[in-house]
């Protein structure tokens, strides 16, 4: 938590720092939604968000962002915590979760700008170091939820290059830009560098400096603190500079203190404890208010409970550990990752593990952070530590193969499902793997995948059904597949009862997924035999379930929202029956071929739903998916017996828009006649009735049947209310 409210928590504007009034009073004034201030390291970009900050009456929110924050999930997390104080809604985004790149931006993001969007009170949120992003679901994070902040407010971003793509739409037409042009120091502003530094300096020397650093602050901080005994040499090249200032600052530092810096450097926040476990020392907190206090680059919280180091002073800190204390980096990266660990921090712990080349660290450390970091919607930090921990070391851990495996079938690429399920495939089934057994892993693996044909799935879902013990914690999801896999094998009865077995458990242990899914099979069940009071009971359960347990993006919501679509469709609410209809064909994608055990009947039931708009394109496209996922084999039980009544059912649907086309051919006099023929009255009589002769009726009715395709009076009364010519629907027939 304290390394959370480090990056939330504004620095204190240091009184030594040159003052901009001027240029945050006009930015205030020009009122723009969002401003960008662009500029290379050591420009004062920080100071200046601070003093504007300081200077503001409206509510602030602060986001300093790090390195292992470039992850979609991330950002739109910490946004949310920065904004908490003047926008309470965002508490609810903040607690969310997510576990895809599509939940981040279909669902967190747009509730985080609605969220801003109604904020009563103007605020400013400060974002610092955006450069610092390079996932470019970053960037679509911030302009999706940047784009609600509403007249009156402000963002600011600091970043050393410019964040392109941000907030079109509504923000960019109230967009400022501050580039480094703006904020170079001039001569003034030397002279008061000068003076807080303790340096007398002529006025052409201070011209001078102010010509070589070209108003760059740190520089001419840096010449300030070195001018009382020495001068410096010329140099063109700003980066050159930097490292000739940076060394000449530290030569006259304490050894001891000029190797806390350099071993300190491998961390983005130092926080006294966390400085003291990795140096080996009981000191840090001390050491670190001395350097704040020499305005050495060093800044703290209002608590002084976590300091920052300058962005570039620690880049130049980095280079000269590696060039002096090489063989010492891995051991400091080893501590930190076990301070983190320690203290349930496993993103940060595993970042430095993997800095420290020790992957088998970081592979138990990825294996206990895999469904937090799921569950959170962190997959591309995930699945960056799966790419930088290597497939080779990853094998070394049975536990971590049959994770990774796990994730990769649930929320990856199905190329990736398929990578890791053979990988996982190749461990021995008696690895060692605590808390898992390996050879049951391995057999649900296979059953959701059903490569082997439903018969061997079931017998692994049999098989894991049965090694799996009550306290396990797989003991639900081997349940819940075996029921799965016994519903498709056609024994609908039992599969009835293991899965309410699955869900009772699922249940007690608050495992969510598991109840959404048993939900979803009952009301396709019910849905099929035309039990809709009993459909809709389990489509209210199943998306209570999705809300509470907040498992919006998992494989599984497809399921769940294409049958509410049905539901919907049925009682006649056709807009929130379109809106679960989208829901679910977006969701779809993340339910492939990897798992067809859900990926077929969460697509069987779209199919009915998109025949109910009478989308005959849609349903033919997803019959050939569920085609391309049809496990092998030449019987597959009830599974056939379910995408044949697909078939039949757009084959219907076919037929019935060819004679509904038809039908628009009929006259006005033939629709006159038409609700007439559900009567037993004879020609004559209808005659009568329509004030026309008999031969006339006979010539209409015979023009009827052949539009129609009927042969008889009832057959022209049924096709007529197929094809809404009779009667009052909401829409076409439910299939």
């Amino acid at each position: 938590m304290l390394l959370l409210e480090s990056k939330t928590t504004a620095p204190v504007f240091n009184g030594a720092f040159v003052r901009r009034p001027e240029l945050v009073d006009a930015l205030r004034a020009q009122g723009s939604r969002l401003v960008t201030v662009t500029a290379p390291a050591g420009y004062g970009k920080s100071s200046f968000l601070a003093e504007w900050r300081e200077a503001e009456d409206r509510a602030t929110g602060w986001l300093t962002l790090r390195v292992e924050d470039d992850d979609p999930a991330a950002v739109l997390r910490l946004l949310a915590h920065a904004c908490a104080p003047f926008a309470s809604e965002t508490d609810s985004v903040f607690k969310q979760i997510a576990t895809t790149h599509d939940g981040v931006l279909g669902r967190m993001a747009p509730a985080l700008s609605l969220a801003l969007s109604r904020c009563e009170q103007p605020f400013v949120l400060f974002v610092d170091d955006v450069h610092v992003l390079d996932d470019a679901g970053c960037l679509d994070v911030l302009e999706i939820a940047l784009a609600g902040v509403p007249a009156g407010s402000q963002v600011v971003l600091a970043s050393r290059r410019h964040p392109t793509r941000l907030a079109r739409g509504r923000a960019t037409a109230s967009a400022a830009q501050i580039g480094a042009a703006e904020l170079r120091i001039d001569l003034d502003g030397a002279a008061k560098i000068a003076e807080e530094a303790g340096a007398l300096v002529a006025p052409d020397t201070l011209a001078d400096w102010v010509e070589r650093c070209d108003g760059w602050a740190a520089g001419l901080h840096m010449c300030a603190l070195l001018s009382k005994d020495r001068p410096f040499s010329e140099f063109s090249d700003q980066a050159v500079l930097a490292d000739y200032l940076y060394q000449e600052c530290m030569r006259d530092l304490p050894e001891d203190t000029r190797r806390f810096l350099l071993e300190s450097s491998i961390l983005g926040a130092h926080i006294p404890d966390l400085c003291d476990a990795v140096l080996e020392r009981t000191d840090s907190a001390r050491i670190l208010r001395d350097l704040e206090a020499r305005q050495l680059f060093v800044t703290a919280d209002r608590e002084q409970r976590a300091y920052r180091l300058h962005p570039l002073f620690r880049e130049y800190l980095e280079g000269e550990l590696q060039l002096e204390f090489a063989a010492s980096v891995p051991t400091l990266h080893r501590r930190a990752a076990q301070w983190f660990a320690e203290r349930g921090q496993l993103p940060a712990a595993i970042e430095h593990a993997i800095s420290a080349r020790d992957f088998t660290t970081a592979t138990m450390l990825v294996t206990g952070a895999a469904l937090q970091a799921y569950e959170s919607g962190q997959s591309g930090a995930l699945g960056r530590w799966v790419r930088e921990i290597g497939d080779v070391n990853l094998l070394k851990n049975a536990s971590a193969v049959v994770v990774i495996t796990w994730f990769a079938v649930l929320s990856s690429t199905d190329d990736d499902a398929r990578k890791w399920s053979t990988l996982l495939g190749s461990v021995p089934d008696d690895a060692e793997a605590p808390g898992m057994n390996v050879a049951s892993a391995k057999a649900m693996i296979r059953a959701i995948m059903m490569q082997g044909g439903v018969e061997r799935a079931l017998a692994d879902a049999e098989f894991a059904g049965e090694v799996e013990p009550l306290e396990s914690p797989w003991r639900d999801p081997a349940l819940q597949i075996l029921g799965s896999t016994l519903l498709h094998a056609g024994q609908e009865e039992r599969g009835r009862k293991v899965l309410t077995e699955a869900m009772h458990l699922a249940d007690a242990r608050g495992n969510p997924a598991t109840v959404v899914i048993g939900e979803s099979e009952f009301a396709l069940l019910a849905i099929e035999r035309g039990d809709w009071a009993s459909a809709e009971a389990h489509v209210e359960k199943a998306l209570e379930t999705i809300r509470t347990g907040g498992i919006d993006g998992y494989v599984m919501a497809a399921y769940a929202h294409a049958a509410a679509a049905c539901v919907e469709f049925n009682a006649g609410r056709r807009t929130t029956g379109a809106q679960y209809l989208a829901k679910a064909m977006s969701e779809r994608q993340r339910c492939g071929s990897a798992v067809p055990l859900l990926g077929i009947p969460s697509r069987l039931l779209l199919v009915r739903a998109q025949l109910r708009v009478g989308d005959s394109d849609a349903a033919r496209l997803l019959l050939d998916e569920i085609q391309e996922m049809l496990p092998p084999g030449l019987s597959r039980g009830a599974l056939d017996d379910r995408v044949a009544a697909a078939r039949d059912l757009l084959q219907k649907h076919t037929q019935t828009a060819e004679l509904r086309a038809r039908s628009i051919a009929l006259t006005a006099a033939e629709q006159r006649l038409l609700p007439y023929l559900q009567t037993h009255l004879t020609r004559a009589e209808i005659a009568q009735r329509l004030y026309v002769s008999p031969n006339t009726v006979s010539t209409q009715m015979a023009a009827i049947f052949r539009k129609l395709g009927a042969t008889t009076r009832s057959e022209v009364v049924d096709r007529a209310f197929e094809l809404d010519l009779l009667g009052a629907t909401s829409g076409p027939p439910a299939p």
